[in-house]
């Protein structure tokens, strides 16, 4: 063949491989999504197909082989990363808001899909590369063959696009259950929430109120009795561990009974305050750390005002007196998905992540963060050279999907399932707290400082269909994880049964360090009350679900954007498997729907009132 004649074939080629690819991936949408809606616009799949035969073209002008094999990477990304197919429907089709893209895109929700990959989509991906290649052997007497397809193949795509029906109301129940599928199968027009505009205006709710909930339904209106430690001679240091993905279930030994996979963390949490019924706010990082370091339920939005960089909500930094060092290490990257304005804003101006880590190695597969140990070490000799008092954050990585593997030696685990690659990762994460408590240990300080450990959320492993990862569901899996306060001078052993909250701990601290704050600018209960006055846990969860849980037991999950609603009876039914209609549960309803306008309205009044450094609801800010 002539030069020329090879860039044709190629350029063929690659336009076969494309229009297969994503031909076999609208059937499959269509066979799972049970809607012939995903055909319609399909023909906009066709002008990436231009795209990529063009860039096939411009590289296999001066190269055949070559060329071939440097396409491959690109044709390979677009179909591997389900998140990078879900946005590009997404932007083309719908024209989603692109910041509620973005978001969806960070937070793992998106994540959530590629962890849910099932061996008929390996067999795709792993296909659609070898198909290329195997037209490249294809003899070059049957070369007239591949344009012929190419030409049916275009013409089929042109027709459906333009005979698909451009709305059907005929789709699974499950198609709801993902945001992003459900915004591209319904054409509704979002608010600056990224709730649907039809949803009505928000509730009444008057932005100079005061943040605490107050309301006899919500709260036991009667005061709380506290009982305070004696001050201490010195302010404490505080070492505060956030754990990624880790799970309450699996700590305490759900799938190995006798293997638990955090030893250090059970020792600590046997010697200390263990709550044993903890949940975060919310199913997705950002979230859960802003209600950890700022005592407030999140706003149940789509566009989250946790890394919003206008958000001056007080964090636990502006209530640390000045002569406190104050700085956060994590293997993770703080351009993604990362409330750092939050932290910034409330004074944590020495945030290292894996822009601004001076490690480089970074574990085989992974490109969001930089090497667990490695960070550690980071960590740990930020730790000795100190000066106290100091307030450490260590936020970490490893837990995270897809549960890299640090090598034999940091197995504990044989298995080659997900489950297990999860538990040697929390095994790897558990041997990193051994070290920073041997690193206090050894400084000489441990005896002065507080640690607070605690997991951002849970993760699934298919305890509800199709509910993988963390960011995709609203059980108790999805929000569950340990939470301890270890330092015997102040939290002598004791088992926490009742439900608590991430909001819960920032009140708490700040009791242990003897910090005055404005318990009316704060919605979590401080564990040093006496009697437990909240009556209502509120959640938000990243795929759209809003959810309160009474402390009988009744918990409802409602989604504004196509108004699901179910309730659980977790007494009678823990598992989560049998839900019941949301009318059985009015009063409750309302409350969720309260709530959800309260935060929305409250929160953003909030952080302006601090940034102009004005009272808020006539409580002066902190």
């Amino acid at each position: 063949m002539t030069p020329s004649q090879h860039r044709a074939a190629l350029a063929v080629d690659i336009a076969l491989a494309w229009l297969t690819v994503w031909f076999l991936y609208r059937a499959g949408l269509h066979v799972s999504l049970g809607s012939a809606m995903v055909w319609a616009g399909a023909w906009q799949d066709l002008l990436w197909t231009a795209l990529a035969t063009l860039v096939a073209l411009l590289l296999g002008w001066r190269w055949q082989w070559p060329g071939v094999l440097l396409t491959l990477p690109i044709l390979t990304f677009c179909v591997v990363d389900a998140r990078a197919y879900a946005i590009l429907l997404a932007a083309l089709h719908q024209g989603v808001d692109k910041t509620w893209v973005r978001d969806a895109y960070l937070s793992g929700e998106l994540l959530a899909v590629d962890a849910n990959t099932q061996p008929s989509d390996v067999a795709l991906i792993a296909g659609a590369p070898l198909l290329l290649l195997t037209l490249r052997w294809l003899p070059h007497g049957r070369a007239r063959v591949r344009p012929r397809v190419v030409l049916v193949l275009a013409a089929l795509f042109t027709v459906v696009s333009l005979l698909a029906p451009t709305r059907t109301w005929e789709w699974s129940a499950d198609a709801t259950q993902n945001p992003l599928a459900y915004l591209m199968l319904h054409e509704q027009e979002l608010d600056v929430a990224g709730l649907p505009v039809a949803d009505g205006p928000p509730a009444d709710v008057s932005p100079t109120d005061a943040l605490r909930l107050t309301d006899a339904r919500l709260v036991d209106p009667l005061p709380g009795d506290k009982q305070l430690p004696p001050p201490a001679d010195k302010p404490w240091n505080v070492v505060w561990i956030i754990m990624e993905s880790t799970g309450t279930r699996y700590f305490e030994g759900e799938t190995f009974p006798n293997l638990p996979p955090m030893p250090t963390l059970r020792k600590l949490a046997d010697e200390g305050w263990y709550l044993a019924h903890h949940q975060s706010p919310s199913n997705s990082s950002a979230t859960s750390i802003f209600a950890l370091l700022s005592g407030l339920t999140p706003a149940p939005q789509m566009q989250m005002f946790s890394i919003a960089p206008d958000n001056y909500v007080p964090a636990l930094m502006r209530y640390l007196p000045n002569n406190y060092e104050k700085f956060l290490y994590t293997p993770g990257k703080l351009s993604y998905f990362f409330p750092q304005p939050f932290l910034a804003h409330s004074g944590l101006t020495e945030q290292v992540g894996f822009a601004e880590s001076t490690v480089t190695a970074v574990p085989a597969g992974e490109g969001l963060c930089k090497d667990e140990i490695a960070v550690m070490d980071t960590f740990l000799a930020r730790l000795a050279g100190a000066h106290e008092p100091f307030f450490g954050i260590y936020y970490s990585y490893v837990p995270h999907w897809p549960y890299t593997d640090y090598g034999a030696d940091k197995r504990r685990y044989a298995g080659e399932g997900r489950i297990d690659k999860y538990h040697n990762s929390l095994w790897l994460l558990d041997t990193q707290i051994a070290r920073v408590v041997e690193q206090l240990r050894q400084q000489g300080v441990l005896d002065r400082t507080i640690l607070v450990l605690v997991g951002d959320h849970g993760e699934a492993f298919g305890q509800h269909a199709r509910n993988w990862a963390h960011a995709r569901g609203s059980y108790r899996e999805n929000f569950e994880t340990p939470a301890v306060l270890w330092q015997p001078r102040l939290f002598p052993p004791r088992r926490i049964d009742h439900e608590t909250q991430h909001i819960d701990l920032l009140p708490t601290v700040l009791d242990a360090l003897r910090i005055p704050y404005d318990p009316a600018l704060l919605q979590g209960e401080s564990l040093f009350d006496r009697r437990w006055r909240r009556k209502v846990q509120f959640f938000w969860a990243n795929e759209g679900m809003v959810t309160a849980q009474r402390d009988d037991g009744v918990k409802m999950s409602w989604s504004p954007l196509d108004k699901r609603c179910r309730v659980m009876d977790l007494h009678a039914d823990w598992l989560e498997q049998h839900p019941q209609p949301c009318a059985t549960q009015p009063e409750l309803l309302g409350i969720l729907r309260w709530f959800r306008d309260h935060q929305l309205a409250q929160l953003p009044a909030y952080s302006e009132a601090v940034r102009l450094r004005q009272p808020f609801g006539g409580h002066n800010v902190p």
